[in-house]
């Protein structure tokens, strides 16, 4: 089976700026989030030998998602512009190595990085998305696995099916998107249901499935404040559910041509 490796761009440019010191070539250029990158690139085509590779980056905070809901990662400080500067040398660095990076107006990586996992799964291909995202882990199929950042950019652990389900009271990976409905995430700024941490989360959704059937069965749950918080936050967990949802419905690039997509904008 062939092997696909989707990279999230943004995320591991993040972390790879944040986990070294600055530094700058000899013309003062900031240089340490290409570096780690870079040194991440080479450990991955060096392990793992992937006939196919993407790299998916956010083209801007604007989103749908921020359509939706204007506070959806309003949280998130300003971009470093000592980052900022060093993303297009990233794109001519890929785009040298004849590497495909993709970003799409209105979406972010996620959901770019979603479509193309998706597709290469009913492709035969194999795929192992890259990321520092837990948002990610929702994709886990038979043929997609996550790899996630533990601590800075080199420290990894991959997950599949079995991996998510040991960490998460044996839900299904697409459970994620429920969980997060419940909890919230505050990297994102996703509500959730004010007063429920993963703890509760995980209890209910073991016990009612999903969030739909939670919500149309609140009269069985236990509790007294648990149920005033779940029957007065319906509308806001439906929407945590929605923002939560990597949309994995960008029109479909076949992984066996992504090698030839040096720049989709």
């Amino acid at each position: 089976m062939k092997k696909f490796i989707i990279i999230d761009g943004s995320s591991l440019m993040y972390r790879a700026f944040f986990a070294l010191p600055l530094l700058t070539s000899s013309e003062g250029i900031y240089t340490n989030a290409i570096m780690g990158f870079s040194n991440m690139l080479g450990k991955i085509l060096t392990d793992y030998k992937p006939d196919y590779i993407a790299v998916a980056f956010d083209k801007s905070r604007k989103t749908f998602r921020t359509d939706m809901y204007g506070e959806y990662k309003g949280q998130r400080a300003k971009t470093p512009d000592e980052l900022k500067s060093q993303i297009p040398l990233l794109k001519e660095f890929l785009a040298a190595l004849g590497i495909a990076f993709i970003e799409i107006d209105n979406y972010e990586a996620d959901d770019i990085i979603g479509t193309l996992a998706r597709k290469s799964a009913d492709e035969d291909c194999e795929a192992l998305i890259v990321t520092g995202d837990k948002d990610a882990l929702q994709l886990i199929a038979p043929q997609i696995k996550v790899m996630l950042t533990k601590r800075g950019i080199m420290d990894m652990q991959v997950f599949d099916e079995e991996a998510f389900k040991e960490k998460y009271a044996g839900l299904e990976p697409h459970k994620l998107i429920d969980i997060k409905a419940l909890m919230g995430d505050s990297s994102d700024n996703i509500p959730g249901v004010p007063g429920i941490g993963e703890k509760t989360a995980l209890k209910l959704l073991t016990q009612f499935g999903d969030l739909e059937n939670l919500l149309a069965n609140i009269e069985n749950v236990s509790g007294k404040k648990l149920k005033e918080k779940l029957e007065q936050n319906q509308d806001l967990a439906r929407l945590s559910y929605k923002l939560a949802t990597i949309a994995a419905t960008w029109p479909s690039i076949s992984c066996r041509k992504n090698m030839n997509l040096h720049w989709i904008s």
